[in-house]
Parts: structure tokens; C-alpha cells; sequence
């Protein structure tokens, strides 16, 4: 695992960064796309361990790059396989978001479009982008974040709904395309996160049942591992005690 590259998208969010550190911390180089560079590199400061207070380099780097944009992608992915002379192992797609509750008559086709693009289109275009790499390789892995309301019906959660099952979809469509290839997809589907935006509205009772992104983060990193190689096209339901 020393050796391999990973692309965290999503890593300076509240899950991401928890998947940006594991991986790092396990040896993985990892790439994170940054919207903006001053917030990378507030959140991933190399210059001490939480734990010890003492030195730790972690290797995480980043490019500018805009997650919703399929040119800024592609460019991105090229950058990270030019730097480490054409090889990315692994990616991870941590990028999304929730909109309010809203019925499906009320829905703005400009909410749904918003909706489905940060959840959904960024997932395809970084997929679709290291696939690129990954194939004539013939090695790599793909995890996405998908969410319950992506595999259930979700009243007023349509667009949100409906752009998480389609994460479901692509990622077990490329596994089954890519098998042939050892390319496995997996997609991970937390209940609610515990993260600070959530945390705003959560009763404590309420947080004590959400998953930890920590948790989300060891179980990424298990089934990137050798151990987990004959999965694909899985779908993990991490829903802690809701």
C-alpha cells in the first residue's frame, strides 16, 4: 500500500479529510482536487501530529480543480498521473450534499440540476477520468458515497434521492464492465454522518446514533486493502444505530 496513489475528492471536507489522513497515514499518496488552496492547506497542516504533538509528514497533496467541471477534472487527473508517472491506484468520491426537504411538486429544475451535478456528475466525471488510467493498468479501485435515501424512497429528498442512486448505479456498472480488468467499485452507504454542519441540528441523542467519519474512513481503507480484492459491485450499508 506504500507504493499507491489515491485521489481523495471531497478531502477537505468533514469526511473527506478523515479518508485523506487514514490513507496517508497508511503510506498512500493522496491527491485531493481543492476548490481553493488557502482552505487545503488550513486543513491539512503537515507541521504536527494531533496525537503526539510531535513531526509528521503526510503525503497529501492537492491541485486546483473544480469538482462540478468535467474539463477542470480531466486536467486534474492528468496532472495527478503526469507527477506520478502515470499511476493512480485508487479514488474515492467523498463530494456531495443535501438539499431541503421539498415535494416533487414544488422541485425547481435548477435545485435538481444542482443536486444531481454535486452528487452525481462529479462522481462520473473523476470515475470516467481515472478509468482512463486504471485500465490499461489493469488495476484499481473505486469507492463512492451514496446514502440511504439513495436505495430507499426519501419524501421531499427527490433530487438528493435520485442523484445518490445513481452513484449506486454507476459504481456497479463499472465494476461489472471492469471485471475483466481488476477494477472494483464499492459503494458506501452511510445513514447521517456525524460532522459539525449536521451536528447544528442533531439532538444528542441523535449524534450518539450517527456513523463517525473516522468509521467511514477505516472501512474505505479495508476494502481498498488485498484482503477485500475479490468484492465488487458491493454496496456497504454503515448506518450505525439509526
Amino acid at each position: 500500500m506504500k507504493n499507491k496513489i489515491a485521489i481523495v475528492t471531497g478531502g477537505t471536507g468533514a469526511l473527506g479529510r478523515q479518508v485523506a489522513n487514514k490513507l496517508a497515514d497508511e503510506g498512500i499518496r493522496v491527491y485531493v482536487p481543492a476548490h481553493n488552496m488557502d482552505e487545503f492547506n488550513s486543513v491539512f497542516d503537515n507541521s504536527q501530529s494531533v496525537e503526539t504533538s510531535e513531526f509528521r509528514l503526510r503525503k497529501i497533496y492537492a491541485f486546483e480543480c473544480d469538482a462540478l467541471d468535467e474539463n477542470s477534472v480531466r486536467e486534474f487527473v492528468r496532472s495527478v498521473s503526469v507527477q506520478e508517472k502515470g499511476g493512480i491506484d485508487f479514488l474515492i468520491n467523498t463530494v456531495g450534499g443535501i438539499n431541503p426537504v421539498c415535494d416533487v411538486a414544488d422541485i425547481l429544475t435548477s435545485d435538481f440540476d444542482s443536486m444531481f451535478n454535486l452528487n452525481f456528475r462529479s462522481a462520473f466525471f473523476f470515475s470516467r477520468e481515472v478509468l482512463k488510467i486504471m485500465r490499461p493498468r489493469k488495476y484499481g479501485r473505486i469507492i463512492s458515497i451514496s446514502a440511504m435515501a439513495g436505495l430507499e424512497a426519501a419524501p421531499g429528498r427527490f433530487s438528493y434521492s435520485f442523484s445518490k442512486a445513481g452513484v449506486v448505479s454507476l459504481m456497479n456498472t463499472i465494476s461489472e464492465e471492469m471485471k475483466g480488468y481488476n477494477i472494483r467499485c464499492s459503494t458506501i452507504v452511510p445513514s447521517v454522518i456525524d460532522t459539525p454542519a449536521n451536528r447544528e441540528w442533531g439532538s444528542p441523542e441523535d449524534i450518539n446514533k450517527w456513523v463517525k467519519p473516522a468509521q467511514i474512513a477505516n472501512i474505505i481503507y479495508g476494502l481498498l486493502t488485498d484482503e477485500f480484492s475479490p468484492v465488487r459491485s458491493s454496496i456497504i450499508k454503515v448506518y450505525g444505530s439509526v
